[in-house]
Parts: structure tokens; sequence; C-alpha cells
């Protein structure tokens, strides 16, 4: 039906909409070792995969020098492995695993399964043992052990960067203009310069140790001591308060102290830093204040929420956040400008004042944004409180320049919990909540709860999903150029993609019906619908007198489909178009496990001066042998490469080695997910004949990429 790394029925549901949403590239880069098993085996893994959004790369190792050479190469993902050992035994694997100190989970693949296996299995320290013909379950086991490996890289990495972040913090106290001391407990334990020149000692020895409270007067240590425990119980982040100190001579000196809570040399530890006045009654205003509505800005809002989900994370604290968003702000911000603005924000911010007692707290972080912490663990009254708020700012009316104005506004609303997530994530949970209001009837002024969206679908409920909109005819074609990288061409290129829509003809997400389920008859005839109308709309632009080919992509179901050539045939005689201007796509894994019938339909096309090209070439471990039995004219490097290519994770001089052996053999090579200049200059000194991706142009729904002026 299409590239996948277009994925090519449907585009992504994202829990956040952010730019360039529109985009359907591959999530991951996944390097797989297979030890002791047959293409035959690894071929339908890389598949499985694939249709989960990720980008397999696999590699076959017999030999265990292979094996450690491998290893060096590069940063693997995971290792799938059979219980039949021959020359590399399983035990020397996870033996070496160990040695070299090696972070890859290991996946036993067996015939058949059971209790003693499995068990035999995870004490010889596999992660998990599972059936060959366990299609679903070990997509999920493979999801969860990648998600695994990821979070326990990101705790390493974060290691790593939070002892760097500490050493600068600590090089930068050293030399700070301002009075900074650690205080473990009550006591002192680390000083910088300033702060014991500002207490009158030459060097933090005297200083280390010592009751913070002894260098404060004796009328300010109660005062002290009760502001240290209120901020140690109340778990602040960070607090403001002035007293009297006491220097090394017994003179005095007013201190404006804060506190923050901190971790320094491995210890949770109050943080206390002296300002000048000056600087602290700024710091007070700024740290809190908006100043045109006298509201919490968005400083103190990102304080308060890391101490709300803070407390909420023990359990028993729930609260709900409020997003309130003022609808059309664009528009009237154009109508009334930045004063008229003002003027709206301070009447919103006297509904919110009048409607919601001091104990909770409203914050405004920018300027068409309210945000409540409802300190109350009911969604439900949350929700009320967010409706009569809807209705009082719909009721009021503002007036700018001697003109009456009615603005609205759309809510949101979250819970926090002891689930909750980073304080980002969860205001943009309640922001796509609000802004989900203005799709309907109306555009907002509304009110609407966040839910987690769990995107799973029964096969029954799929299939019937999926005929529904084959029978609705409920799906749309986009085409992506692929354009020539080093020479012009009298024939303008373009992949065909699908995508799926439901009933209100919005795009379904392509996880709900490709991860686990493989419903063949359903994919031949979307397969066959896509051909035909494919063939339609390029029989319309060569009559406009457009010289186009298409790529159009056979599934590994359609492959064995026995009527496909005589219908193909049929059908291209129907519409009087020459084969020649059609290339199908096929898989290099559907290829590699379907090679009969993979090779009987690409002679056919052949036959019939049609086209056939190879995608996701490179991924499997039997591409060698794919080359040589399909009749190829193109070849679609996997876009995993390309990525690479980008990242800077790829050793350019291998890639180009790849295309020259490519070009070599008469083949067209084409690069596919290109969207950056970064990643051009590489792949035209790699000397790929085409390119394709998001640098050129997205998928749109007419073949109109201006190939003369690129």
């Amino acid at each position: 039906m299409s590239d996948s790394n277009e994925l090519s029925s449907t585009s992504d549901t994202p829990i956040v909409a952010a730019e360039g949403s529109e985009r359907r590239r591959l999530r991951k880069n996944v390097h797989i070792l297979f030890l002791g098993l047959s293409p035959q085996d690894t071929d339908p893994i890389i598949s499985l995969l694939r249709t989960a959004r990720l980008a397999p790369r696999g590699r076959q190792i017999e030999q265990e020098r292979d094996f450690l050479e491998a290893l060096s190469e590069r940063s693997w993902d995971l290792i799938i492995c059979s219980p039949n050992e021959g020359e590399l035994k399983n035990s020397r694997v996870l033996h070496h695993l160990t040695r070299l100190d090696k972070d890859i989970p290991v996946i036993q693949l067996t015939d058949e399964v059971d209790c003693a296996r499995r068990v035999k299995g995870l004490k010889e320290g596999m992660r998990a043992v599972i059936g060959k013909q366990d299609n679903e379950l070990l997509l999920l086991t493979l999801q969860q052990e990648l998600e695994s490996l990821e979070t326990r890289r990101l705790l390493r990495l974060a290691e790593s960067r939070l002892a760097d972040a500490e050493r600068r913090c600590q090089q930068l106290m050293e030399v700070s203009s301002h009075g900074i001391a650690c205080l473990e407990g009550d006591r002192i334990f680390y000083a910088n310069p300033c702060f014991c020149h500002l207490f009158g000692y030459d060097n933090s020895s005297a200083l280390t140790n010592l009751p913070f409270e002894q260098l404060v007067i004796s009328e300010d240590r109660d005062e002290l001591n009760e502001q240290l425990q209120a901020f140690k119980e109340a778990r602040r982040k960070d607090m403001l308060m002035q007293l009297s100190a006491e220097r090394a001579d017994g003179s005095n000196f007013v201190a404006n102290l804060e506190m923050q809570e901190a971790r320094f040399e491995d210890r949770s530890c109050v943080l206390l830093t002296i300002r000048p006045d000056r600087q602290f009654r700024e710091l007070q205003q700024a740290a809190q204040q908006d100043l045109v509505t006298g509201l919490y800005n968005r400083q103190f809002l990102q304080h308060s929420l890391d101490e709300v989900i803070q407390h909420a994370l023990d359990g028993g604290h729930d609260c709900n956040l409020l997003y309130v968003s003022i609808d059309q702000y664009n528009i009237i911000r154009s109508e009334i400008g930045f004063e008229g603005c003002d003027q709206v924000a301070r009447d919103i911010a006297d509904i919110l004042r009048r409607h919601i007692n001091r104990a909770h707290l409203i914050a405004r972080p920018s300027d068409d944004i309210f945000v409540v912490i409802f300190r109350d663990p009911s969604p439900d009254k949350s929700i009320r409180l967010a409706r009569k708020l809807c209705e009082a700012i719909a009721d009021n009316t503002t007036t700018v320049n001697n003109t009456l104005l009615h603005v609205t506004c759309s809510i949101g609303v979250t819970t926090i919990n002891d689930n909750a997530p980073r304080p980002e994530e969860l205001v943009s949970r309640a922001r796509m909540a609000a802004e989900s209001l203005r799709g309907r009837q109306g555009g907002g002024n509304g009110v609407k709860l966040y839910t987690v969206e769990v995107q799973k679908a029964s096969d029954t409920k799929t299939a019937r999903m999926l005929r529904d909109a084959i029978k609705a005819q409920r799906f749309r074609l986009l085409f992506q150029p692929v354009v020539a990288l080093h020479s012009e061409t009298d024939i303008n290129h373009y992949e065909v993609l699908l995508r799926l829509l439901d009933p209100e003809s919005r795009e379904i997400s392509p996880n709900i019906f490709l991860a686990t389920v493989d419903h063949a008859e359903l994919s031949q005839q979307m397969d066959r619908w896509v051909i035909q109308e494919s063939l339609r709309e390029l029989r319309d632009e060569l009559e406009k007198g457009k010289r186009n080919r298409l790529f159009i992509t056979i599934t590994g179901s359609t492959l064995k489909d026995k009527e496909l050539v005589g219908w193909l045939s049929e059908t291209l005689r129907e519409f009087r178009l020459p084969a020649d201007r059609i290339v199908f796509q096929l898989s290099e894994t559907d290829i590699s496990s379907q090679l009969p019938a993979a090779t009987e339909f690409a002679r056919a096309v052949q036959e019939m001066h049609g086209h056939v090209c190879i995608k996701h070439f490179g991924t499997s471990t039997s591409y060698k042998e794919v080359i040589k039995a399909i009749p190829a004219d193109y070849i679609k490097i996997d876009g995993s490469y390309v990525q690479d290519l980008a990242s800077g994770q790829a050793h350019d001089k291998s890639f180009s080695r790849m295309v020259e052996q490519l070009n070599g053999m008469d083949k067209v090579t084409i690069a596919p997910l290109v969207e950056g200049t970064k990643v051009m200059s590489k792949l035209w000194k790699s000397g790929v004949n085409f390119i394709q991706g998001y640098y050129l142009q997205p998928p749109r729904e007419r073949m109109d990429y201006d190939f003369f002026e690129h």
C-alpha cells in the first residue's frame, strides 16, 4: 500500500500535539543480533517490529569471534537467540555480556515453550523465553524490553549529566558574589568564600559543622528554626526571609536569606543564599507576581507545581489542575491591541478571584492562559467549578475604547495524583483537553477532563473497523515526490501513500490495526483499492501531459493472492496505461519470508514491462539472497540508515560502500526520510540516485511537485 517509512495507512495520534505532527517517520532505530536463527525465523520478527513503528536492523551471528567483534562495533539493542546451540553457545554469550558489562536484553525463541524451559532460560540470564509462533507475545515483550533499555540508558545519561552539573555548580558557587552555604539538618557543611567573607571568617574550616543559628542574633533564632522546620515539612522548593546575622567579631548586619531545596556532594541539603537588599526586593516580586493581573506568575506556578506533584506522590494528597485558555485570542489581540488584552486579562483575573477561594492557587503563566491548582481531590468538583468559571467569563463584558467585548474560554482539567507526570506533561495534558474543545461546533467555550487514551482494539473490532472503511471508501491517497539527486530525468516519480479515515474524516492511528493483527483478506482488498485509485489518478495526470511514474507498495498478504497478476494485467488494460509507469514496491522481509511468491510476482511484472523496487533494503539478515533472487530495478535503502547518517551515528564510508555496490549492479538507489540539509551533503557524496522526504515536500493529495526548479 505504501512505504512504511510513511506507514502506509494512517497517521499517529500523539499524546501531545507538536509542530510537525503530520510527519510519519519511524520512531526508533533498533539494532538486533540474531544468534543461531535462520532467515525464515528472523524476517518475520523484523516485519513485526516494523508494523510497531520501529526501524529494525538485524545481523546474523554464528561464531563467537564474530559476536565479540559485533559487540565492539556499536551499541546493540536486542539479542534474539535460539536454544539450539551450535558453535556459539548461549552460555558463552551471557558470559561475555557479563564480562564486558554490556546491557543488552537477551530473548530466547523456542519451537515449544513449557514452564520448565522458561524457568531454565530465566535462571541462565534470559530476559524472556518465547515460542516462535507467539507473535503478539513476542512483540509486546520486545517493546517492553526496548522501553526498559531506553529508560536505563536515559538514567545513566542523567546520572552523568547530573554529576557534570554538580561539578559546574560547585565551580560557580566558589566564584559567586552571593554568600552561599549548604545545611545538612541545621549544620553547615559547605560555605563559599563570599559567605565566609560576609560573616568575617578567613576560610570555611571554622564554619564547617557549625549550627547555622549561631550566625544569627539570639532574638531571631526561634524564627529561623520555625522557618526551617516549616520549609522542610511543607516540602517547599524555596523560601525567602529576612533576619539579623552576627559576624565573627560580634557585629550585626541584615541578611536577606533565600532557602532552596538542593542536593550537593551527593546528599540532600538546604541551600542558603544571602542577597543584597535591592536584589532581594526585586526577587520577591519577580518570584511571585504577574504585573498585569496581580496573580502568581509562570515561575511561581512552576515551583508550586513541583511541590504539589511531590506532595501528591506520597499518596493521599490528590488535587486538580484547571487550564483556562482564552478563545480566539490572536483575533482579539489584532482587534483591540495589547492594552485591550491586558484589560481582558484583568477582568478574567477578577472573575477567578471571586469564584475561587484563596486556599487554591491562581496563576497567569502567559498572556492568554490562566492556571488554577484546585486543592481538592474530586474531579467532579473541579469540573463543576470550571463550568461556573466558563459561564462567568462568557457572561462578562469588558469595555475597551468604548467598545463592549465578550470573550469565552476553553478549560481543560487534569488530575494530580500519585501517578502524576512531570509538570510540563501535566500542563500539556490539560492544554490538549482545552484545545480539543475548539475543534467542535462553537469553537471552544466549554470544559473537558483529560483522560489517557489507550489505543487498543480487539481483533474483532479492528476487522470490523477496516471492513466498514473499505465499504464506505474512507481512504485518502497522498503522493510524495522521489527526486533525482545528481541528474535530471524526464519522468517525475511519486510514491503513493494511503491514509485510513474514521467516519468524521479524521486519520486513524496505524498502531490500532497494524501492530499485532494481520488480516490477509482485508490487506488484499486495501491493496487493490490503492492500485485501482492510483492508476485512475495516474491516467488523469498523463492526459494532462504529465510524465509521471508511481511507486505502489504491495504488502506481504497480497503476495499470497494468486489472482493478483491476472487482475493487475486486466486493470492496466482497462485504464489503457503502460506498465512502465508503475513501480511495485516489495518489502525486503516480505520477499525473504515469501521468496517463491515474490519471485513469481516480480518476474510477471517484468514481463508486463513494469518495474519492481525492494524497500527497507538492508534490514534483514538475508538481503544478499533477496537482491539476487528478485529482478528489481530500484532499491530503496531502509530509512534507518539515513536517520543514522543525519544523527552522526553511522560511518559515512560504509554507507557509501553499500550504495556503490548497488549502483555497480545497475540498481537505482533511493534514500528515504530525508528531512534536513545536514544529511544532504553525505547523500550527495555517497552517490545515491534519488532522495525522498519532508526536506523536499510532505505527502500531498496532488502530484504537484515542481521538479524543474529542483
